[in-house]
Formats: structure tokens, sequence, C-alpha cells
């Protein structure tokens, strides 16, 4: 049982409770599919819901007249940033990951961890290469994200 109140950050609840859907959604995939099809078909929902979100961010930037580029993305981001937190002295590494977090409490990272593959398609979209050496779902101590000009 997730550990969602109603008093919390208004973002991260959403986030969590984004993350607890998709955690329910993809375990009833594993399920009744097989592990290897259902975790191809969680990587394919996964790639589409990326790229829809893509779209969404594309025609933002184009709208507000803004060339296609890793600065552009931070510009028209819609997932908001404000529940993640960020190593003050290496802002490069993400020390708290509300969705990671649930996924713990469910007990079960290693689906957080096709969800994760999300942010390659979004950073690739926009000319950015993304290496994440480091990822709380991998068991990791924090998210790492080394961001490159493609």
């Amino acid at each position: 049982m997730s550990k969602v109140r109603s008093d919390g950050e208004p973002v991260e609840r959403m986030a969590k409770l984004m993350a607890e859907l998709y955690y329910f959604m993809a375990q009833e995939m594993v399920q009744r599919m097989g592990p290897e099809l259902g975790k191809q078909s969680i990587r394919a929902a996964i790639r589409n819901f990326g790229e829809a979100r893509l779209a969404s961010m594309k025609n933002e930037a184009e709208e507000r007249g803004l060339e296609i580029s890793p600065e552009t993305y931070t510009k028209v981001r819609d997932m908001p940033g404000i529940s993640w937190e960020r190593d003050p002295d290496h802002p490069e590494d993400i020390t708290y990951c509300p969705m990671q977090d649930m996924w713990a409490q469910l007990g079960d990272q290693e689906l957080g961890t096709i969800y994760c593959e999300i942010d390659d398609v979004l950073y690739n979209g926009f000319n950015a290469r993304l290496n994440r050496p480091l990822c709380k779902t991998s068991g990791d101590k924090v998210c790492r994200f080394i961001i490159t000009e493609v």
C-alpha cells in the first residue's frame, strides 16, 4: 500500500500516484504476458508516451519561436521538477525522486527502471544525449544526469 497523503506537496503526490498507476499496469502486463513480452510491451508503451510528450513539447517550442536544443528542453519541459531534489554541490545528481520513492514503497524498482527510459526519448528529441551512469531505481544513491549536446 502506498503512502500518499492528502496533505503532501501536490506535485509530489501526483508524481507518486502516476508512478503507482504505472507500477500496477506494468506489473499486470508482466503477469499476463510473461516477463519477456510484458517488459517489451512496457518499453513500447513508455516509448510511445515519451514520443507523445515530445511532440507536445516541440509544438510548444515552435509556438514560442524557440529552436530545438537542450536549453529549450528546460524551457518547455512538461513534468515539473518541484518535488525532485538535487545535490546542491553536484546539480547533475538527483537525490530524491518521488516516483522512485513510490516504487521502493511498493517493493519493485525494476519496473521503475523501465519507466526511466523515457528520459532518453525526451532528451534525444531536443538534440541532447543523456548519460545516466547512476540511477536510484537500480539501487544507486542518486540519479546522475550527464547531458551533452548532440
